[in-house]
């Protein structure tokens, strides 16, 4: 059977995984956080960025010791030799991949209709179907457009930190108009900021040295991410007073327009929408692998495992594809938002307690890279983030709890409809945790 190009290294892994966590959320979401949290935004962002990082560390030592593609579905199985509760996560990891993909691309598609007048939808099909046509390219140019574009979304926050660097201190960064009980309802929206460090381990087929180079780039990514964050926090509301923000549909551009004047609202529109066409990217890409290994493993058809002669997962990509031009129906980023966030910790919950399960029943598996701070077997880090993921699980309202259960249950009804004699004839040693 084909097998994937092992193509990037280091670099890449932290281009991946920077073009995964900044993209439309912190150019969208900073501005109705602002009007939750007021001045104290940064603080939600420091907030978000623990539960980031425990979890973090947790995805770290796991793709180190199990470097596959649908990552959630082989830590899963190997904690716990069950193949439906693998099949579920792994299917509620891959919902939320491909939901954010079509909010991301009908985001998109809302600027271009401001300057078009072309349908929105229309648009946002048009966008999947090209970036779709890129996965297909391989893993090679989709990373170099993904390297470049994430270079771009990079150097438009650094624009907004380097505005309001004059102006730091001149505004009371602990002022919040709702108080600690706003700072955390904006840490759970601005906690879709830092999703996707995880899916770094998901190109783990796809990488030289996967053992070595996977927790690097995850770990290194991320914490760029958690100073940009905040310093961008601390940069808008020093620009614009955060009441102005939770309601400008263009936040970061808006700040950048203080400091800089018109040009900069016009180039940080831009690259807003760069942006937001290389979430989307990511996120087909992070979909149709995360199928692929599904398939690989037994837990879909084997037409899915299926590779072009550029070493990509065609079939997987199409079923991607068709299934985010299903979800242009649904609504606001920031509804959606939640939902991809509530699934994402449910899963990140499931996987910190898959760690604590293994360093328990598996100490002696060889470990290329062990998270820090722990007493015996017990994990400290694992056990704050199953902590941490499970508060904030606890801070949603009701509708976006109810629609982010819809995940896992739809991975209920799926996994209900499988060949269990064939899965179960694939992959037999996927859920041998002395393996």
């Amino acid at each position: 059977m084909q097998s994937l190009k092992r193509e990037a290294g280091l670099f890449q892994l932290v281009a991946y995984g920077m073009g995964n966590i900044v993209g439309a959320g912190i150019y969208v979401l900073i501005g109705a956080a602002s009007g939750l949290a007021g001045n104290a935004v940064w603080l939600s962002f420091v907030l978000a960025a623990i539960v980031a990082l425990f979890t973090g560390l947790s995805y770290a030592e796991l793709g180190s010791v199990y470097p596959k593609a649908a990552s959630e579905y082989t830590f899963i199985g190997k904690a716990y030799g069950r193949r439906p509760l693998s099949f579920i996560i792994e299917w509620t990891m891959l919902m939320t991949e491909i939901v954010a993909a079509s909010t991301v691309s009908l985001g998109f598609a809302s600027y271009f209709h401001s300057i078009t007048g072309l349908p929105i939808v229309l648009i946002a099909a048009a966008v999947l179907i090209a970036l779709s046509a890129i996965t297909l390219t391989g893993i090679k140019s989709s990373l170099r457009i993904n390297t470049i574009l994430s270079i771009v979304a990079l150097a438009g926050l650094i624009v907004v930190i380097s505005g309001g660097f004059v102006k730091f201190g001149s505004v009371d960064y602990t002022n919040s108009p709702n108080g600690m009980s706003g700072i955390v309802a904006a840490s759970v929206l601005v906690f879709f900021a830092f999703i996707g460090f995880d899916n770094i381990t998901n190109l783990s087929e796809e990488t030289r040295n996967p053992q070595k180079l996977i927790p690097r780039g995850l770990l290194i990514s991320l914490l760029l991410s958690m100073i940009l964050y905040i310093l961008v926090g601390l940069a808008v509301v020093s620009l614009v007073p955060w009441q102005q923000l939770s309601t400008s549909p263009a936040p970061l551009a808006l700040a950048a327009s203080m400091a800089f004047g018109q040009p900069a609202f016009l180039l940080l529109a831009v690259v807003a929408l760069l942006t937001t066409f290389n979430t989307a990217l990511v996120l087909l890409i992070v979909g149709s692998r995360i199928i692929y290994g599904m398939s690989r493993a037994g837990a879909l058809p084997s037409a899915f495992g299926s590779l072009n002669k550029a070493s990509a997962p065609y079939a997987a990509s199409i079923l991607v594809l068709l299934i985010a031009l299903g979800f242009l129906s649904l609504g606001s980023i920031g509804i959606v938002a939640k939902v991809t966030s509530f699934g994402s910790l449910l899963v990140f919950a499931a996987i910190n307690i898959s760690l604590l399960h293994l360093r328990r029943t598996a100490p002696h598996l060889k470990r290329p890279f062990k998270a820090p701070l722990s007493v015996g077997w017990i994990s400290i880090t694992a056990v704050l983030g199953v902590v941490s993921c499970l508060a904030l699980l606890s801070q949603f309202d009701i509708v976006s709890a109810l629609l982010g259960l819809a995940l896992p249950i739809s991975g209920i009804i799926i996994y209900s409809f499988t060949d269990k004699k064939n899965l179960l004839k694939v992959d037999k040693n996927l859920h041998q945790t002395h393996e």
